[in-house]
């Protein structure tokens, strides 16, 4: 019986596309963007709050525009013993227009800088919670809590970041490119058991300030 030949190359030619289909790096695939090719610019910032009065002058911004943004928060500052000073707050309220339509964004993570003191057995917890205008009831709350366990003072500069849980996601974006209005609030606790002096603001070579990083999703 005769065999019928078979050409090695039109052998292997099957196997050889799927290799060269799987080496194919990722992003040169047709995989969904991450972000929108029109980001969205701000239009408007306003401040709320013991932390930040709008009267103040003392609230920087910080970044290079909506995508990278922070604040510098000059007259933040929060206090132990006493009660009324321990609980401090600031709210950002800003609004942005220009993204591309079919978008959503939310606060992904956030980061909090600023000068702590704390005497052993004082804490300080800080709460970063956002929430978009449009739809209040979906809040997001970014947390961390640090605690003087020692038995020496705690004095230092800190800076501290944290992940989102859920998402609050703003408003699809249509065809005028406006996002909401998103509102930032962060808030500092300061705890102690007994007449523990603490501390967190500013000093000479820092202050409090506060920045976050968005999520992007198509909807």
């Amino acid at each position: 019986m005769h065999l019928p030949s078979f050409s090695s190359l039109s052998f292997l030619a099957p196997f050889t596309s799927v290799a060269m289909a799987a080496s194919i790096p990722l992003s040169a695939r047709d995989v969904a963007p991450m972000a929108p090719i029109a980001l969205p610019h701000i239009t408007s910032v306003t401040y709320s709050g013991n932390g930040c009065p709008s009267s103040s002058p003392g609230v920087e911004r910080t970044g290079a525009g909506f995508s990278d943004i922070g604040f510098r928060l000059n007259s933040f500052s929060a206090s132990l013993p006493n009660i009324e000073t321990s609980n401090t707050a600031c709210q950002v309220h800003m609004q942005a227009t220009g993204c591309a339509a079919g978008w959503q964004v939310g606060i992904q993570s956030a980061t909090v800088k600023g000068h702590l003191t704390l005497d052993p057995g004082a804490s300080i917890t800080w709460y970063l919670t956002s929430y978009w205008s449009e739809n209040a009831a979906a809040t997001n709350t970014i947390s961390g809590t640090i605690s003087n366990s020692g038995t020496a003072r705690m004095d230092e500069d800190m800076s501290r970041s944290a992940n989102a849980g859920d998402v609050a996601w703003s408003p699809c974006a249509k065809g005028d490119g406006f996002l909401g209005i998103l509102n930032v609030n962060f808030r500092v606790a300061l705890d102690a058991p007994g007449k523990q002096y603490g501390y967190f603001g500013k000093d000479a070579n820092t202050a409090a300030a506060e920045s976050w990083n968005y999520v992007w999703r198509q909807c």
